[in-house]
């Protein structure tokens, strides 16, 4: 089974995949997330407890999920690398270090705009918050790691390590407003029902996806960014986008 789908995976083929899917990728996303947009800011009605100020939340809960999904992502990039060596495995992990990082930045940002007239404070050491902010750190610190090391295969083990070994704080955040008394609220969509008006609720699954577009295109142009990097000749290079 392995081998079947690492025929598919060979570099230049991942490079010219990503090739074709990259705009018309970045063009959907890019039109969902205005439409979505429009809608939250203009269209849906202000929030009977927080007025204007949940619209935020459309921003902030897409861009929560993605930060943990990427790191989460990585771990499984830096286990498969350590056990079957594979090249596109690690380029994977690379690739979505700066995407998960710019998520962690949108959450915590937009997460201070929404505590000041909620809590009274744009900062606060809750534990959802500290735990997030840690992560920021992890994706820092994975970025700076990046450059440290001579060769890129010990760069690659080093990174698929560190991911690893740092995925123990995504059950951290997920579960902290449920482990400890957090001033942060709990999940307002769970398989039990949601908190959100069903009126609300549908722009955000669509802003979503519409954030999964744009980042699935930023990826795409960091893996072959990556994959080029690594062919180390122009020849390779000039056979790689020419096919």
């Amino acid at each position: 089974m392995y081998k079947y789908i690492a025929k598919y995976l060979l570099l230049p083929k991942v490079f010219r995949f990503f090739g074709v899917v990259v705009l018309p990728s970045l063009f959907t996303g890019l039109v969902g997330f205005f439409i979505c947009s429009y809608l939250a800011l203009f269209v849906l009605p202000a929030d009977a407890t927080q007025q204007e100020i949940y619209r935020i939340l459309f921003v902030h809960v897409p861009a929560a999920i993605f930060s943990e999904l990427i790191y989460i992502f990585m771990a499984c990039c830096g286990f498969i690398y350590l056990v079957w060596k594979t090249k596109i495995s690690a380029i994977m992990l690379r690739s979505a270090i700066s995407l998960g990082l710019v998520f962690t930045l949108i959450v915590l940002i937009s997460g201070a705009i929404w505590g000041k007239p909620t809590w009274g404070t744009y900062w606060v050491w809750d534990a959802r918050i500290t735990s997030t902010f840690i992560l920021l750190i992890q994706y820092i610190g994975l970025l700076a790691l990046r450059t440290s090391f001579n060769t890129m295969q010990t760069t690659d083990q080093i990174l698929s390590i560190v991911a690893i070994v740092g995925a123990i704080n995504i059950p951290i955040i997920k579960f902290s407003v449920n482990w400890w008394n957090t001033l942060h609220q709990n999940a307002s969509i769970t398989f039990s029902g949601s908190s959100i008006d069903a009126e609300m609720l549908y722009v955000l699954p669509l802003m979503l996806i519409s954030f999964g577009f744009i980042a699935f295109s930023i990826f795409g142009r960091n893996i072959q960014s990556e994959i080029i990097i690594r062919q180390g000749s122009s020849k390779k290079i000039g056979e790689l986008i020419n096919g």
